[in-house]
């Protein structure tokens, strides 16, 4: 363990920290430092990055966000619109599981070590679904939470993957004349974007400068594009925003036009944005929207892979019993 320091990384070691993303099975898009930068300044939280070096060479690590919730010192991987992020780790040169995971088990204990000094009251790491194993956190009293995604095979015959359902409604798209391209304009998908929430009596959390700023962001990088289904009179039904990185895609935020919804305009949208990504060499696509059961029902209609992934947390004494306290209180104001 001697070997291992773990430092805060500083913009000059971004470039080092955004190749280990590339190159661990774990890294994603949402690990990328050009992500986690402009997210911590669009949604006001800062950003730490937690470099483990062994004989200097970076290893491993960890992104959170930090920030005050009430006089709490907190830290998370996730954020708004950021669904992953948490541990990267160097692909293990041996093929010993025994190396293997006391390797991975001595880089996290120096990463918790140096969580451990920024007395955080609570911190939560939602790893991306490539992270299976929590084991080093929940041997040393972190808790755990499973949640799921979903993996689409791009490499399979698309056509006969996906259900009867989403072929009649693809069907029944392409009789209603919907049209299907690429239109990288923010304020189109988040018009769509606050009808989505409206209709779950919810309000956005993220602003339309805050889709400006990330679309522009994306483009520029080209790790981005939106695309949109129009109806033949040119009103937008259905948008979906994809991303990727050097290992699959990822639909990163989808909304759709409350008078349109019946048109199978999303149904159309996405079977073209597969086959397009296809014809592009990806192999996947993470379709995300496996918590929430009106999502799943409908994504699950694609035949894609259920996949979990895990958040790991933990909080100081202070933090649980203020909570605790609270919800006391909660449920007796509720019985008067």
């Amino acid at each position: 363990m001697s070997d291992y320091e773990v430092r805060e990384l500083k913009e000059g070691d971004y470039e080092s920290w955004d190749e280990l993303v590339d190159k661990s099975p774990h890294g994603t898009i949402f690990h990328k430092s050009f992500w986690l930068s402009t997210c911590s300044k669009l949604l006001n939280k800062k950003l730490k990055i937690y470099g483990c070096f062994k004989d200097d060479v970076l290893i491993g690590g960890c992104s959170l966000y930090t920030y005050k919730l009430n006089f709490f010192k907190v830290a998370s991987s996730i954020i708004n619109t950021t669904p992953y992020g948490g541990i990267v780790l160097i692909q293990s040169p041996s093929t010993k599981i025994r190396e293997q995971e006391q390797t991975y088990s001595n880089i996290i204990k120096s990463l918790c070590k140096a969580f451990i000094k920024e007395h955080f009251d609570y911190i939560q790491i939602t790893n991306s679904p490539e992270f299976i194993d929590i084991r080093p956190f929940t041997w040393n009293g972190w808790d755990s939470n499973v949640h799921y995604t979903y993996y689409f095979n791009l490499r399979c015959d698309i056509e006969k993957s996906i259900s009867r359902n989403v072929r009649r409604s693809i069907r029944k798209a392409i009789k209603n004349n919907i049209t299907i391209k690429k239109l990288n304009e923010p304020s189109i998908f988040y018009e769509l974007f606050l009808m989505t929430f409206e209709r779950q009596n919810l309000k956005p959390k993220v602003t339309e400068k805050f889709f400006e700023k990330m679309i522009d962001m994306l483009v520029s990088k080209n790790v981005g594009e939106m695309w949109i289904a129009e109806t033949p009179s040119g009103e937008i039904a259905s948008s979906e925003i994809i991303i990727w990185d050097n290992k699959r895609a990822y639909r990163w935020s989808a909304a759709s036009h409350t008078d349109f919804r019946n048109t199978g305009a999303t149904s159309l949208l996405l079977y073209e944005v597969f086959r397009n990504l296809k014809n592009r060499g990806f192999k996947e696509i993470n379709l995300m929207a496996g918590n929430i059961p009106h999502l799943a029902r409908f994504i699950s209609s694609f035949n894609p892979k259920l996949v979990p992934y895990y958040t790991i947390v933990r909080a100081s004494l202070r933090y649980k019993s203020i909570n605790v306290t609270k919800r006391i209180l909660e449920n007796i104001y509720k019985k008067i």
